[in-house]
């Protein structure tokens, strides 16, 4: 299988996710581009970190955290605080509320995208073979896990700089995705059935993406739904109250008619 063609197929999720947002919701192209170069700025800072804290940690022997608070530090505080310090560089002012936490989204995803092609190509260079299903397998574990984790989180952390920025500080935010990122890879580190409670994680993410997204949304941002017009068919219970005088005077006129 040739490579360029595996490489391609990592940033698939990436590219489909553009387009897709740019037609549904509108994003500006020049956002979405922007959030692509953010997620990948984020790689140098976060591999340098990370290699610091592991070379300290291995020269000093008296520092042993345990495998799940080396997960939250490593995957969950310098993973998530960089991708989510990087979207300051996105301006509030000119970007509605949506197309910034699409851009937060997209911006996870694009890094996510990346670190699936690094996790091939180890996996190419450790076992000396490009076999299509092989590759393949691993792929899709990765697409609807790993990139999945890290495009909710941008998300989460994405909502953190939109509510700092517009001084409705909402900490929890940062505070789920780093525990979020920290706790799947946590589970995903064990080779039994453990490693299934993943999936719960992935699953709480999206519930806090749309609780925080609901939280934060401006009010101007919900469409005004429009009355319906006087002569309607479908009227509302208010015009059949106003109605209902005029309704009775007519009857009392018809009865003295007769």
């Amino acid at each position: 299988m040739n490579v360029y063609i595996i490489l391609s197929i990592c940033f698939l999720p990436f590219l489909l996710c553009f387009f897709l947002f740019k037609l549904l919701f509108k994003t500006k192209f020049s956002v979405e581009f922007i959030a692509g170069l953010l997620g990948l700025a984020a790689v140098l800072p976060i591999s340098f970190l990370q290699f610091i804290l592991t070379d300290y940690l291995n020269s000093n022997s008296a520092v042993n955290p345990g495998l799940f608070v080396r997960f939250m530090v490593f995957n969950g505080i310098i993973e998530e605080g960089l991708k989510a310090l990087l979207l300051i560089f996105l301006p509030v002012k000119k970007i509605k509320f949506n197309d910034f936490f699409t851009a937060a989204l997209l911006s996870g995803l694009c890094l996510g995208c990346f670190e699936s092609m690094i996790y091939v190509l180890q996996y190419m260079q450790k076992t000396n073979t490009a076999a299509s299903e092989l590759i393949y397998q691993i792929l899709l574990i990765r697409i609807f896990s790993a990139d999945i984790v890290h495009t909710l989180c941008a998300g989460l952390g994405g909502l953190f700089i939109y509510s700092c920025k517009t001084k409705q500080l909402d900490m929890t935010a940062l505070l789920f995705s780093i525990l979020v990122h920290g706790i799947y890879d946590f589970f995903v580190y064990f080779d039994n059935s453990i490693r299934f409670f993943a999936v719960v994680a992935i699953l709480f993410a999206v519930i806090e993406c749309r609780i925080h997204y609901e939280r934060l949304k401006p009010l101007e941002a919900y469409k005004k739904q429009d009355r319906p017009a006087a002569d309607n068919a479908d009227k509302t219970v208010e015009s059949a109250l106003r109605e209902a005088p005029t309704l009775f005077t007519k009857i009392r006129k018809s009865g003295k008619k007769k």
